[in-house]
């Protein structure tokens, strides 16, 4: 289990790496940005050459059949014949159309009458000099106009001959339907503008023109857009995610580490009510425990069975709190009468600890941590397989420990007494595979 420090450890990097994640995505997004303005800022023509079919014109008749017609009023002796002409602007760009705007070159002379849904801006040229006004021509007061003109009853006529220009400016109402002009994957945005022209003929050619336009695409359109539109919710749908998990990882970690520090003090204190009684033993289940655990770590064990192997090993002498205090607390060699009496403890111990659910390999390990490979050991005389693992291990570091301490009738064995007690004992007293592993660590085991 972690610690809630190795939890918080894992959870910092986990948004270190959430904060990493949004850089690359915030920074590559900027990129996007800077491309899609480019692109967006790029003006565009459209002309009748124009082989793009990105946005297209297209100037004609309209061709009903009330859609041309005479007129004799407008000067003596004249007929002139009106005609409704037909803008239509196809944006099959599937995005926005904007900004954009319809030049149309004059070439031959006629009369400029009428125009919808937007302005006119009217370039004339007269005797060499240019006049300019931006005219709506569906809605006009007659005084304000500065072009020259002519009136036939109700009807405004703006003389134009070739050179002349005029320049369609859409209406840009929430309504028009002009700017923006949408278009979509399914339908092609259209603009469709009307324009009446008189002529002596009647037929005028409006083939010169030219369509300037920005394109507005979206951010989020496209492939890449579409990833982009995909990822920054994902990106924050995940963060409230983790911070959610966050909360409860470190919530529950803080309890099951204060659970598991209630639990290693009823073990420490376990450990140290068994060794209380000793005079020889103060501290000696812990240091057994730790030995344990480096002999189990040696073996090849993961960390879970290493810290089990640590618990269990705390508790091998709880039997002890049985044994009469008079012969623990000896200071001299015991008796063999008093080694009986001693010997109990691994059986009092088995018992204490036969409904110890959470670790129910302690009560074999106490019970068996005495017995040697030989067989020649208490209580059962047990040998070899019929011992069980840990017990043989905790069997090697109690008696490690044991030696590694002085005692009233003995001093402390060296080192190199101790490797040469175990290499003599392999075998018979203890498993050769585990004495071979604590040979390799004894050197180090107390580090």
């Amino acid at each position: 289990m972690n610690t809630p420090q190795e939890v918080r450890t894992i959870i910092k990097r986990t948004f270190i790496i959430q904060g990493v994640i949004l850089s690359i995505i915030v920074i590559t997004f900027v990129f996007h940005v800077i491309e899609v303005n480019k692109y967006n800022n790029l003006e565009r023509y459209d002309t009748v050459d124009t082989v793009s079919m990105e946005v297209t014109t297209d100037i004609h008749p309209r061709g009903l059949l009330t859609d041309s017609w005479e007129k004799n009023d407008a000067f003596e002796g004249v007929v002139i014949n009106g005609k409704i002409y037909e803008a239509v602007i196809t944006n099959n760009s599937k995005s926005l159309l904007v900004d954009w705007k319809l030049r149309i070159n004059i070439r031959e002379n006629c009369y400029l009458n009428n125009a919808w849904n937007g302005t006119v801006e009217v370039h004339q040229f007269v005797n060499g000099v240019e006049k300019t006004q931006v005219v709506d021509l569906r809605n006009y007061d007659i005084d304000d106009i500065k072009l020259d003109y002519y009136l036939a009853g109700q009807d405004l006529l703006i003389p134009l001959t070739s050179g002349d220009y005029i320049v369609y400016l859409p209406y840009e109402g929430a309504d028009s339907g002009e700017v923006p002009l949408k278009s979509n994957e399914e339908v092609s945005g259209e603009a469709r503008i009307g324009l009446i022209f008189y002529s002596l003929s009647g037929d005028i050619d409006l083939t010169d023109f030219v369509m300037t336009y920005h394109i507005n695409k979206s951010y989020f359109s496209g492939t890449v857009g579409i990833v982009y539109l995909v990822l920054l919710p994902a990106w924050i749908i995940v963060t409230l995610v983790l911070i959610v998990i966050s909360f409860l990882v470190l919530y529950f970690a803080g309890r099951v580490n204060n659970q598991g520090h209630i639990i290693d003090d009823m073990y420490n204190l376990c450990a140290t009510l068994a060794d209380e009684k000793d005079y020889y033993h103060k501290g000696h289940s812990k240091r057994v425990a730790k030995y344990s655990s480096k002999i189990a770590e040696a073996m090849g064990m993961d960390k879970q069975d290493c810290e089990l192997v640590y618990c269990t090993a705390l508790l091998h002498n709880i039997g002890n709190y049985g044994v009469p205090e008079r012969v623990l607390g000896k200071r001299q060699k015991l008796s063999a009468e008093d080694e009986k009496v001693v010997q109990l403890h691994t059986i009092k111990g088995a018992k204490l600890l036969e409904n110890m659910k959470s670790l129910p390999q302690s009560a074999p390990a106490a019970l068996y941590h005495h017995e040697r490979y030989d067989g020649s050991g208490y209580p059962m005389g047990k040998k070899e397989d019929e011992i069980p693992l840990i017990a043989r291990i905790i069997a090697v570091a109690d008696n490690y420990d044991d030696m590694c301490h002085e005692r009233d009738y003995r001093k402390k064995y060296t080192v190199d007494e101790i490797k040469k007690f175990f290499k003599e004992k392999s075998g018979s007293w203890f498993d050769p595979l585990i004495v071979k592993v604590f040979l390799e660590i004894i050197d180090n085991i107390e580090e």
